[in-house]
């Protein structure tokens, strides 16, 4: 037979190889398609799908981790500049109301219960649609830097924002249900001297603080009204069979972890326990649920603790003229 005949033909996968011996002996070699079969591709993209589904969760808990690492520095320069601003007001809490109760600033709201936003610009004034988040946003930082008390010793106005606030996220809404918002922190009620308010269970001065390690002055808060709207509403009074008053809503911008920061300087996180809490604190971030105290929740407040982890913590550390 001559050897330059074979059965196949190229076609057939394999090709003449005439670089050995030249006209006495014909091999053969197998040509590679280079390609993954159906059964490979299916292999890896199964075990790409296994890799997915183990380290989404991962990043997932990694990113909360990472912003509420964030906030708890935001916390800490907060309650250093509030002491900062103690020590050069003769003792004096932050106080950003009138002997009358009405906020300090000309055309203001208080916010956070220790500086004022302007209330004639968005997100708070005209219809649905006619305002928008750049413009809240400017007005917001604007005010902060304008008529915060702290602003001076922390002058960062993203010191004042936790990057977990869902609320940042949403468009602006109206009425109650403003939905955006810029600010994530509240000064808590037992530390506002607020002498023209019918408040009596609120410290006016750092020397009548006896437990400032446990004293609470900055809360994680989720109002729906575009700014949190005054201090953090919180009453722990004792002794008594129903010690805590829950009114505004503990945000949850970290899962089921809130920040707090306290009148000795330092801040720390707290993890809820309680599933009313932890429901309400969610919820209150979804469009348009205006759920910015415990009373407007679906639970309100019965479903709210009075004893046990969360209760506790708060028992402890809401340190008031009457919780010593």
């Amino acid at each position: 037979m001559n050897p330059a005949c074979y059965v196949g033909g190229p076609s057939a996968g394999f090709e003449k190889d005439t670089s050995v011996n030249q006209g006495t002996s014909v091999s053969f070699k197998r040509i590679s398609s280079g390609g993954f079969t159906l059964i490979e591709l299916l292999v890896v993209i199964a075990i790409i799908a296994i890799l997915a589904a183990v380290l989404l969760p991962v990043l997932a808990r990694a990113k909360l981790k990472a912003t509420q690492a964030y906030c708890v520095n935001n916390q800490k320069q907060l309650a250093t500049a509030w002491i900062m601003y103690v020590n050069d007001n003769k003792d004096t809490l932050a106080d950003a109301y009138t002997s009358s109760g009405s906020s300090i600033w000309p055309n203001t709201s208080v916010a956070d219960g220790f500086w004022g936003v302007n209330k004639n610009f968005p997100p708070f004034t005209g219809p649905t649609g006619t305002a928008n988040e750049g413009l809240a946003l400017q007005n917001i930082q604007s005010c902060l830097q304008t008529n915060n008390l702290l602003f001076q010793y922390a002058g960062n106005v993203g010191a004042y924002h936790c990057p977990g606030d869902a609320r940042f996220t949403q468009p602006i809404g109206s009425s109650d249900n403003v939905d955006w918002a810029y600010d994530s922190y509240a000064i808590a009620e037992n530390v506002e001297n607020a002498p023209g308010s019918s408040e009596t269970n609120s410290f006016t001065k750092m020397s009548q603080i006896h437990r400032v390690s446990d004293c609470m002055v900055f809360v994680e808060q989720a109002d729906t009204r575009g700014y949190n709207e005054g201090a953090f509403a919180l009453k722990v009074i004792l002794p008594g069979s129903s010690p805590i008053g829950y009114e505004d809503v503990f945000s949850m911008y970290h899962g089921t972890v809130g920040t707090f920061s306290f009148a000795d300087g330092h801040a720390e996180a707290k993890t809820w326990h309680t599933g009313a809490m932890i429901a309400d604190g969610l919820a209150s971030v979804a469009p348009g649920s205006g759920d910015y105290e415990y009373s407007k929740c679906p639970g309100g407040t019965t479903a709210l603790p009075q004893k046990g982890i969360d209760a506790a913590y708060l028992i402890q550390h809401c340190v008031s003229p009457q919780n010593k």
